[in-house]
């Protein structure tokens, strides 16, 4: 089993492969220098955290990783993020895959240290599993700003999962590692099951993650809280839009 590459530039038929595989891997699509640039901002970022650092590892060390780093509002950490969330064809692929206007949901850095392990199998669509919704809900990125390889944790996608029964048995060889160079991207539908990869090597794997959902569906992650005070008012109007801030909040006309 092997993920499909195609560059950024042949729009149709990596639509026709998303649909066909729910999961790709896109070339070209950032400028060299916008990704060495966030790259930089997002090791300066992580070096003062330890292993395990997100709020609720306590309980969910296992699945988040014992040896793996997590930051959140990702906007704060280097401008150049909002060019990433802000990208034509991101933003039209979004729209097209889940059929409606798209708002961000969540992003989230996830650095795969050396020593961890695979991380349990899931589909973060899985989050409104309850709610029993129509149609796809969730479009997802992962841009490479390292290298990723099957020995360093490249994320482990199985292609056409987005259409499994479910009933349906799958196995190891129903799985592919996302291997891609720095500067790629693995693109995937909410639905993909897929799973970060083990790292047995001594370097640490780093994926910068964008989700989006459609307009009409309550985004999982509050920016207002996960960035500084006032930090929003600072981003552009198209920015403020997509992750459905108002500087002065909810406005009504009474008549």
């Amino acid at each position: 089993m092997q993920l499909q590459t195609i560059s950024a530039e042949d729009t149709d038929s990596l639509f026709d492969a998303l649909s066909e595989d729910g999961a790709l891997i896109v070339t070209g699509l950032f400028d060299k220098i916008i990704v060495d640039t966030i790259s930089v901002d997002i090791e300066k970022a992580l070096a003062g955290e330890p292993w395990c650092n997100t709020p609720d590892a306590e309980d969910r060390a296992d699945f988040l990783g014992r040896k793996t780093k997590r930051l959140h509002g990702i906007l704060q950490y280097s401008p150049f993020i909002e060019d990433c969330l802000l990208h034509p064809f991101l933003l039209s692929t979004a729209h097209k895959w889940l059929g409606y206007k798209p708002q961000f949901n969540t992003g989230e850095v996830m650095a795969i240290g050396p020593g961890e392990v695979r991380q349990a199998l899931h589909f973060d669509a899985g989050s409104w599993h309850k709610a029993d919704l129509p149609g796809e809900l969730l479009f997802s990125i992962n841009l490479a700003l390292t290298d990723f390889t099957a020995e360093n944790g490249a994320t482990m996608v199985a292609p056409g999962s987005h259409k499994w029964s479910k009933d349906y048995r799958y196995s190891s060889a129903d799985f592919a590692p996302a291997e891609m160079s720095k500067g790629s991207a693995l693109i995937y539908a909410g639905s993909a099951l897929h799973s970060g990869g083990a790292n047995q090597t001594e370097q640490t794997r780093v994926g910068l993650y964008l989700g989006y959902v459609p307009f009409w569906l309550q985004a999982q992650e509050n920016t207002v809280t996960s960035h500084p005070p006032g930090f929003l008012d600072t981003l552009k109007p198209e920015t403020q839009a997509l992750l459905t801030y108002r500087r002065n909040g909810f406005t009504s006309i009474l008549g």
